[in-house]
């Protein structure tokens, strides 16, 4: 016979909307609404749309003292909710959720307040203790006491998905990063599809069964969602008419604005080498097999990753690519460290191949969509590592594109329209979620909407489709752009080639500058090698 259980609330919390409880007198747990939030706010992969959908509207947008509107938002900010709960944002996704006050629950156990010997308890004991020195955030170390100041302490664990501040020895700051900031090594389960009660405009639904919901009144929304191969879709009566999400995300292959014309010319980037940094990827998906030259782990722990084979495929994809004849130099870095010395050892990996290799076949541009340096970067240590390395790589005459706002990070992004994507003058500034107010003196590139290369586990291949697209996805295209245009002109340098980039950019009415890949391609055979 079942009993009825008394529950009585020790504490209630009441924050951004959700009810934070604790435990009841008979041990029986209560429902904790934040728990279940977080858990269905999937990190590296959520976007602000999910976020809201979620969470609510925030409080507010900062970044680096700065107060920002929701339709002009920095590469990285945060979105602020009340009592101290904070969503880091990166490139349009969530990339950490930050608790400074009591609620959350990790683990079912830890919580602000807990103390250290509770945390070590549920998480486990560190593989190393340090006391008194400053703190360098390694991953599984312990600090203790940092700077001599007692009881101030940090301990995070990337296998955990957990960064914890301590204050007095208990927790003062619980930060949940997701596992490997949503990594999944070799030895992972796959992921299992969810099913979900509803859909929005801009949402990620990889992965997730939509089959009970009826869209059939909602044609828009198919073309704006992020979804793969395994999103389950309803029952064709229940979609909006004609609408097919398999011819979206075949579509969606092409590059746009013209690149597919350059190849059919035989513009493919055929003989010219290029690096990528990013996130580890097996080396075997169709869109890209056999185009790796080199490879070099710099100490990932896992084998493969969803923005390794995206960018990857962006770059030389036999169907998504910009340069699908390419051959890249790929440095897989373990960017959820948040460190920049990967960058930089990969950097200078990448040098020590380009040095040799015979004049003819030297590395170009290098492809890195990360902020490894600058005022905006999430890298907690090492940017001078990152910045000298790039000095180094540059003086042999490698071009290095990243996310930094500034000389490195030249590229903005922008999307073009799936009825014409090869039409440059209907190509649009921004994202397609807000009206475009960003640096007008960025090369504009698309990063919507478009499919890459996904593999989630090693015997699967598949792809995943983009309605919007993070600043990411525009490096890769940049970069093969670049190729193209060394292929038929290698006498030119990579300044030559930057300028060229922008003296062939489509202007639009609002001074908006986006790149034109067929004019870049006919300035550069026009262009002649000059003394830079």
């Amino acid at each position: 016979m079942n009993k009825l259980r008394r529950i009585v609330c020790v504490g209630v919390i009441f924050t951004a909307g959700f009810c934070y409880v604790g435990w009841g007198d008979d041990g029986g747990k209560v429902v904790n609404d934040i728990n279940a939030k977080v858990a269905e706010l999937v990190i590296g992969r959520a976007n602000l749309a999910d976020l809201i959908r979620i969470f609510g509207d925030p409080e507010k947008y900062v970044w680096g003292g700065k107060t920002f509107e929701k339709d002009n938002l920095p590469p990285i900010y945060i979105a602020n909710y009340p009592n101290n709960l904070q969503v880091v944002m990166v490139e349009g996704k969530v990339s950490e959720i930050r608790f400074n006050e009591p609620g959350y629950l990790f683990l079912g156990k830890v919580q602000v307040g807990s103390s250290l010997d509770e945390v070590l308890e549920v998480i486990g004991e560190p593989k190393q203790v340090v006391e008194g020195v400053q703190n360098e955030f390694k991953d599984g170390v312990l600090y203790k006491d940092i700077k001599g100041k007692n009881g101030q302490c940090y301990y995070g664990i990337s296998d955990k998905g957990v960064r914890i501040f301590f204050s007095d020895n208990k927790v003062s700051g619980l930060y949940i990063t997701g596992s490997k900031y949503g990594q999944s090594s070799s030895n992972s389960t796959p992921q299992v599809v969810q099913s979900i009660n509803s859909v929005k405009e801009f949402n990620d639904v990889r992965n997730k069964d939509l089959s009970k919901l009826d869209l059939s009144g909602m044609g828009s929304l198919v073309a704006s969602l992020t979804y793969n191969r395994k999103t389950v879709w309803p029952t064709a009566e229940k979609m909006p008419a004609g609408m097919d999400p398999e011819k979206i995300l075949t579509e969606a292959m092409n590059p746009g604005l013209g690149v597919r014309r350059l190849h059919e010319l035989g513009i493919t980037g055929k003989g010219v080498n290029v690096g990528i940094i990013d996130q580890p990827l097996y080396l075997d998906h169709p869109e890209y097999a056999g185009k790796i030259a080199a490879y070099f782990d710099t100490g990932c722990e896992s084998e493969t990753s969803m923005h390794g084979p995206a960018v990857t495929s962006l770059l030389v994809g036999t169907n998504c690519g910009t340069a699908p004849d390419a051959r890249v130099y790929y440095a897989a870095v373990p960017s959820w460290k948040k460190d920049s010395a990967y960058y930089a050892k990969s950097l200078d990996w990448i040098v020590e191949q380009n040095a040799k290799l015979p004049a003819s076949e030297k590395i170009r541009v290098v492809s890195v969509s990360a902020i490894p340096s600058g005022a905006d970067s999430p890298f907690e240590k090492n940017q001078e590592m990152w910045e000298k390395a790039c000095v180094r790589a540059e003086a042999v005459g490698i071009m290095v594109i990243d996310c930094y706002d500034g000389g490195r990070g030249f590229v903005g992004k922008c999307w073009y329209n799936a009825k014409v994507p090869d039409s440059v003058a209907r190509c649009n500034p921004g994202d397609p979620r807000y009206v475009y107010r960003g640096n007008l003196d960025k090369l504009l590139v698309p990063a919507a909407p478009r499919t890459t290369a996904e593999q989630q586990s090693k015997d699967e291949k598949s792809y995943q489709y983009c309605g919007t697209g993070g600043l990411s996805w525009t490096i890769p295209y940049c970069a093969g752009v670049l190729a193209m245009g060394w292929q038929v002109n290698p006498e030119l340098s990579a300044e030559q080639m930057k300028e060229l980039l922008f003296e062939s950019a489509y202007i639009k009415s609002n001074e908006a500058k986006i790149i034109d890949p067929r004019k870049f391609i006919s300035l550069v055979k026009m262009t002649k090698k000059t003394g830079k």
